[in-house]
Order: structure tokens, then C-alpha cells, then sequence
């Protein structure tokens, strides 16, 4: 909701682009990178359900304070507190269905970004309908509804089982300290890491910079920043549903390759639109081939620690400050030079994916046939 909302907010509280990004993505930002390991640690000594139900029902309180900030500070520390909910409550719930079936990690990953995907297109569509009800208080109403839909989850969730290997503790495995120490003298899962960092550029980040760059250059209302959101999540939708079939058929670095390199080219088209209804039309292709790359990079990942997916994601905090940085620095780059100049760097995310694919393909295979050690 912060990301389709960004605009609104930005103008709301009388903010910069830097200071925007800080709000919203740098402060709580920080929170979940000192904090995010507790929750891991605890799920491993007591097992993850009370910390999966617990987060949810604190999402809903902190949308709810959101709803009515009275200033940036206040809506800053909301968010904050929803970020580290975030971490033991959607964390959790991930790294349970991977280790339910790590056999099928890509496929798990795609189907749960494509779930995730209907809160992307509720927000914007949400906004854009409050925006023609109450433009000035939309993105407000729209943390209140956020808020109710968690505490209704919360509840449904409170009520479901979970898998057993969610439930019980880890007790015959090396401490999770332990085991992150020792996955990160693995140069591949570095890579692999630094392979997800990059997809935060394509996602909600390029949400926020191409909602302020239609309204600034392109003249959109909020009902046209939506548009373009929802374009771009739509076509997210149909990369997801087709990575799943495809990977019945190709590999994950060919297809890692593939996606990239249309990735790139679909993301330059669109930066080059000079109408907002060329906007949004092209934005369609850039979803369509960004989605893809986020399973792909994050299963590669997971499957370096086979059987302890809690141990990637501590050690993929070795690259959370590249990835608290970036919306900071981007929004600096866009009150120089522009939104557009901004944008333009997130190219970064669909190269450094096929140089990465093209680099750790060979040594996969090896590590595979060989058995040796990476």
C-alpha cells in the first residue's frame, strides 16, 4: 500500500523524493535488518505457528496506526513495526513451504510471488477508486482496509494447522549462527544473494520512482499512476504462470538468461514512452519478464542449504544495507537528475542476473556431478 500510495504520501506531508524514500523503505528498512534474525532463531528453538500468527495480527494493528499518521514520523515507525511483523509472518510462511517440498523451490517461489501479486493489484486498484471518492485521504482509507483484511487473516490463519516440520524445533542440526557462518564461505550463495538483492530494484521501488514519473513527466493523474502499476503487476501475473510451465521443460539458468535479456530490453522500451497510454501498455512486457527473475535467483539461493532455508535468509542479510541503500540513493539521484535518470539504474537488475546465470551455470553443474563441496 506505501508503494502505490507513495505519491499521495510524498504530497501529503510535504516530502522530497529522498525523504519519501526514506520514509518508506529506509527506516523500517533498518528495523527489519537488525531485528529480521531474532525471529529466525526463535522459530528454530520453538517451532514457527505462534510467530507466524502473531505477526499477522501485529501487520494488522501497524496498518491501522498508518491509516491515521498525523506526520511522516509517526507513519515512519508504523511502518517499521509492519516490516518486522513482516519478517516472522510472511518470512515463516515461505520458508515453510519450501521446506515442505525442496524438491520443487522455483515452482513453490513462483506460485507464492503470483499469490502475492493479488495485494499488489488490490492496492493500486483500491487507490485509484478512493482517489475519485476522497483524493486527499485515499492512501489513508487504503491502510484502513489493509489493516481490517490482515486482522480477518489473522483470525483464519489463527484457526489453520501447520506442517509438522513447521512446528517442531531444530535440535539436530548445528545452531543457526552457526550454520549462517559457515554458508557464507560459499562464494556461489554470495552470488546467488546478491542475485535477490538486486530484485528489490524491480519491484516495489520501480513502482514508487514510475508512479512519481508519469505524474512528473508524462502528466498522469493518480488514476494513470495506478494504470501503470496495474500494468505492470498484470504483467507480472502472466510471467509467474508461465515461468511455472516452463520450467517443466528448460532450466533454471536458461530460463534466468532468457528472462533477463527481455527483461532489459522490454525495460528500455518503456523508459523511452512518450505517452502515458504507451506507458502503460509497455509497462505490461517489463512485468511480464522482471517477475520471473525474483523465483529463479531465490531458489537458487535455497538451494544451496538444502533443508535449512532459515540459514539463507540470515545470511542474506550480508546484503540488506545495499538494499536499504538503494531507494535513498535513487531518490537522491531523481532530485538531481530527474526520475527518469533514476530509473534508468535499475537496468542493473535484469544485467546483473544474466551475468550472474552465465557465470555460476558451469560451476553448478560441476559442483552437482561431482558432489564436491562448493
Amino acid at each position: 500500500m506505501q508503494s502505490s500510495g507513495a505519491p499521495d504520501i510524498e504530497r501529503s506531508f510535504g516530502l522530497s523524493h529522498t525523504a519519501t524514500a526514506v520514509v518508506l523503505f529506509l527506516v523500517p528498512g533498518l528495523v527489519q535488518l537488525v531485528l529480521d534474525p531474532v525471529w529466525f532463531w526463535l522459530a528454530e528453538r520453538f517451532g514457527r505457528p505462534w510467530l507466524v500468527r502473531g505477526g499477522l495480527a501485529i501487520m494488522a494493528a501497524a496498518q491501522l496506526v498508518a491509516a491515521v499518521a498525523p506526520g511522516p514520523v509517526t507513519l515512519t515507525s508504523a511502518l517499521s513495526v509492519w516490516g518486522l511483523a513482516a519478517g516472522a509472518a510472511n518470512s515463516l510462511s515461505e520458508l515453510t513451504l519450501i521446506d515442505h517440498r525442496p524438491d520443487e523451490r522455483a515452482r513453490t517461489l513462483a506460485r507464492w510471488t503470483l499469490l502475492s501479486l493479488l495485494g499488489y493489484v488490490g492496492a493500486p486498484v483500491v487507490l485509484g477508486g478512493l482517489a475519485l471518492i476522497a483524493p486527499q485521504a485515499a492512501w489513508r482509507v487504503g491502510f484502513a482496509i489493509a489493516g481490517a483484511m490482515l486482522a480477518v487473516w489473522a483470525v483464519a490463519v489463527s484457526l489453520r494447522a501447520f506442517p509438522a516440520a513447521a512446528v517442531a524445533a531444530v535440535d539436530d542440526e548445528p545452531p543457526l549462527w552457526q550454520a549462517a557462518r559457515e554458508a557464507l564461505r560459499d562464494r556461489v550463495l554470495i552470488g546467488w544473494l546478491f542475485g535477490t538483492a538486486l530484485c528489490s530494484l524491480l519491484d516495489e521501488i520501480l513502482i514508487v520512482f514510475a508512479s512519481l514519473h508519469v505524474r512528473d513527466e508524462l502528466g498522469a493523474t493518480a488514476t494513470g499512476q495506478n494504470a501503470v502499476v496495474v500494468a505492470f503487476i498484470a504483467g507480472g501475473a502472466i510471467g509467474l504462470v508461465g515461468l511455472e510451465r516452463l520450467l517443466a521443460r528448460y532450466g533454471e539458468h536458461r530460463l534466468m538468461i532468457a528472462a533477463g535479456l527481455a527483461c532489459g530490453a522490454a525495460f528500455a522500451a518503456w523508459l523511452a514512452a512518450p505517452a502515458l497510454w504507451l506507458s502503460v501498455v509497455l509497462m505490461v512486457p517489463v512485468g511480464a519478464t522482471a517477475a520471473p527473475l525474483y523465483p529463479l535467483a531465490t531458489a537458487q539461493a535455497y538451494a544451496r542449504c538444502p533443508g535449512r532455508s532459515s540459514v539463507v535468509l540470515v545470511a542474506s542479510h550480508l546484503f540488506a544495507p545495499l538494499v536499504l541503500a538503494l531507494p535513498w540513493l535513487l531518490g537522491w539521484v531523481a532530485d538531481r537528475a530527474g526520475t527518469l535518470c533514476a530509473l534508468a539504474l535499475l537496468a542493473v537488475q535484469p544485467i546483473g542476473l544474466v551475468v550472474l546465470a552465465l557465470t555460476t551455470g558451469d560451476r553448478d553443474s560441476r559442483d552437482s556431478r561431482t558432489g564436491d563441496p562448493p
